[in-house]
Formats: C-alpha cells, sequence, structure tokens
C-alpha cells in the first residue's frame, strides 16, 4: 500500500486564451450533438472552446454528459474540448456482436475523430476512457500532443487482477461492492446541496445507459478480456508520448500501485490525489478543472509551448492559433463548435492538491519535438494556407 506521500449568462465572446488568470476560472458551453460515421454507426459528441484540441474519454457505466461541469470549466481554460461516448454508453449506438473486442471500441473513437477533422489532439481519459487512451496513443502516437490519464484502468496490478472477475463470483462481488462503495466516497467532502446534485446526476446517466444494458456488459467484457496494456504503455514510451498520470489516493476500483505501474512503464509523470477515490473528478468538477491549470502551468505546458513552436505558431497561448494550425477550415468539428465561444459564467477556482510521485524522463520528450516538427510542420503550413485564403462567394 502507498504510503500518504449559477452565475448569469455572460455575452457570447469570439476567442479565448491559454494559461488564464489563477484569480478567475471561466465556464464555456459546450453544445451536444449525435454525428453519423460512415457506416452509418451514430455517436454522442459534446464540443466547445476554442484553443489546443482536447478529447476527453468517459468511464464504465458513464458518459460524457456525466464530466460536462469539469469539461466547461477546461474549455475556460484555452481547450477546444471534443468529448465523445463510448460504443454502447450515452447517445453512441452499440458495436455488432462480432465486434467484442476492445480494439473496436477503440476504433470506433478513431473514426469518430477522423469524420470530426480532429487529427491532432491531448487525450484525456477516466477509467475505462484512460484505458481506451493507452489504446490509442500506442496505435497512433503521432495524434497525441500528450495523454492525461485520470485513475485510468490499467496498470500491470490491475490488468493481472481484473481477469479473475470472470474466474470468481465472488472476486465480481467485492470488486462491484467497492466500486460502489468507491462511488459514494469522493462527494462525501461536499455540501448537502452539492452531494444530491452529484448524485442525481449520476443517476441520470446511468438510468440511460440501463436501457441499453448490452452496452456496458459488453464493454465490461472487453475490458477483462483486453489482456496485458504493458506493452502498450512501452510503446508509448518508446515513442515519448508525454504522459500524465492522476490518481486518487484512496482508489478503490484501480488502486493506487496501479497507476504507479502505468507511469513507470510509459515513462510519465504521476501525481497522487490525497484523499481521493475512483471519481473525484466528478464529484467535484471544480477540482478537476483546477488539476488541468496546474498542468498546464507546468509540464503539459511546456508540451504544449515546445509543440507550438514545432508547429511554427508565434504565441502558443493564443487559442485562436491552434485552431487554424491542427483543424483544417472544412472539418466538421468547426461546424459542431460554431462562430462564437458562449461563456456561462466566472467564478473563483478551487485548489486540488497534485502530490508529486514521479517526474518523467524530460530527454524523452526532447526527442520527440524532433519527430514533431517533421511531422506537423507541414501539414501545419498547408491548413494556414488555406485559411489566409478568401472564401468564394456563393
Amino acid at each position: 500500500m502507498m504510503s500518504k506521500p449559477t452565475p448569469e449568462k455572460a455575452p457570447a465572446m469570439t476567442q479565448t486564451s491559454m494559461m488564464p488568470d489563477q484569480a478567475s476560472t471561466r465556464r464555456i458551453r459546450l453544445r451536444h450533438h449525435i454525428v453519423e460515421l460512415d457506416d452509418g454507426h451514430e455517436v454522442g459528441v459534446s464540443v466547445g472552446g476554442q484553443g489546443a484540441p482536447l478529447v476527453f474519454l468517459h468511464g464504465l457505466v458513464l458518459s460524457r454528459r456525466a464530466y460536462l461541469r469539469m469539461l466547461s470549466r477546461m474549455a475556460g481554460l484555452g481547450f477546444q474540448v471534443v468529448a465523445i461516448d463510448a460504443a454502447g454508453h450515452g447517445d453512441t449506438h452499440n458495436l455488432p456482436r462480432d465486434a467484442r473486442e476492445f480494439d473496436h471500441r477503440v476504433d470506433l473513437t478513431l473514426r469518430a475523430l477522423d469524420v470530426l477533422g480532429v487529427s491532432r489532439a491531448v487525450i484525456a481519459g477516466h477509467s475505462m476512457g484512460g484505458r481506451m487512451a493507452i489504446q490509442l496513443a500506442a496505435r497512433a502516437p503521432e495524434r497525441a500532443m500528450a495523454v492525461v490519464l485520470l485513475d485510468a484502468a490499467a496498470g500491470a496490478r490491475f490488468d493481472e487482477t481484473i481477469p479473475t472477475v470472470l474466474r470468481s463470483p465472488r472476486a465480481a462481488a467485492r470488486i462491484v461492492l467497492g466500486a460502489a462503495y468507491d462511488t459514494q466516497r469522493d462527494p462525501f467532502r461536499l455540501g448537502v446541496a452539492e452531494q444530491s446534485r452529484y448524485l442525481r446526476m449520476l443517476a441520470a446517466v446511468w438510468m440511460r445507459n440501463a436501457r441499453r444494458p448490452s452496452g456496458v456488459t459488453g464493454a465490461a467484457r472487453a475490458i477483462v478480456q483486453s489482456g496485458d496494456y504493458s506493452p502498450l504503455l512501452r510503446k508509448m514510451r518508446d515513442h515519448a508520448v508525454p504522459t500524465f498520470v492522476l490518481h486518487g489516493e484512496n482508489d478503490l476500483v484501480v488502486p493506487f500501485d496501479s497507476a504507479r505501474d502505468i507511469a513507470d512503464d510509459a515513462n510519465g509523470t504521476l501525481y497522487c490525489v490525497p484523499g481521493a477515490y475512483h471519481s473525484w473528478m466528478i464529484a467535484n468538477p471544480r477540482q478537476g478543472a483546477d488539476a488541468f491549470r496546474q498542468l498546464l502551468r507546468g509540464a503539459l505546458g511546456d508540451v504544449l509551448r515546445d509543440t507550438a513552436n514545432a508547429l511554427g505558431m508565434k504565441d502558443f497561448t493564443d487559442a485562436a492559433c491552434w485552431e487554424d494550425a491542427l483543424i483544417s477550415p472544412d472539418a466538421l468539428v468547426r461546424e459542431l463548435n460554431g462562430d462564437t465561444v458562449e461563456e456561462l459564467g466566472i467564478e473563483d477556482p478551487e485548489h486540488v492538491e497534485l502530490q508529486p510521485i514521479r517526474r518523467a524522463c524530460r530527454p524523452c520528450w526532447t526527442q520527440r519535438m524532433r519527430w514533431v516538427q517533421r511531422t506537423y510542420r507541414r501539414p501545419a503550413a498547408r491548413s494556414q494556407s488555406r485559411s489566409r485564403q478568401p472564401a468564394h462567394a456563393v
């Protein structure tokens, strides 16, 4: 075991800036859509904000809507947030019966990103979404500017333990009971009104998924059968994908030792969230957003600054420049996001303690920047050239 290491609506605006003032936190409205893929498969997507693209992947039994309060604040930090429902969750249809592997679920996410026109982004995921983010970054490292894993369902010890669920009903019951207890622990420190809001939101999300239980059970089975993710984490390390692992100290679903395994295998930076359980960022979305704020002011900010330099951007804090550099003018995500960014309100940030446990080896990131320069500069130049061309009258 580890030692304890509603505001009034503001006027719409057209541009945001990364790394905002610590004195305030802005909330940005996300727009909700259902996107149809080439084969007719429908995928639920929420988009909002302007800046460096950030793709968010949710946890098992949940959907993107469980994280909207956190995501709206993350958009206020200067990200263009793209949250996607996994197969059989939320507004996304389940996969056909012959597509039962976890690979197929990641494939669906990649296809959705292709249709949206999001080729490169910061990839963030919670729990099951963290496991998906690992596979996505290992398979397509050129698409991940960085990876942020929030209590990710991975790590050598987690992967060794989870197959026992299929062999032992007692082990399965223990995990289910532990997860149920864990779910109620994160909001325990909140006020009564906040606790009630949190539990109502979870109930609404769970009830929606319960209408199609095969989506959740199929995803759970796919996780159990997906095997050891250590080789994928080592692929991320070999490709020098900047990886940030944030994990609740008291997580009962994925114990903290698994986060150590993830960080060691991926050469990631590991932070412990003292006293937190598995879903701390949902129970207190202000603290979830503050975690990203702190990352932006530290190593994640350094990664984005280096990437911006490789892209030929003059100012990495200029959110509009990210869109010009990475999102093509005719990309669907531009249409879904609209022409303006709508601010919902401004509030004081709520600090969350991030206790550093492990630091990544930075020379690997330096090597990656050379690769980024070769990979990104030409596509970015073409995108910027297209964006400067005058539109033709219709």
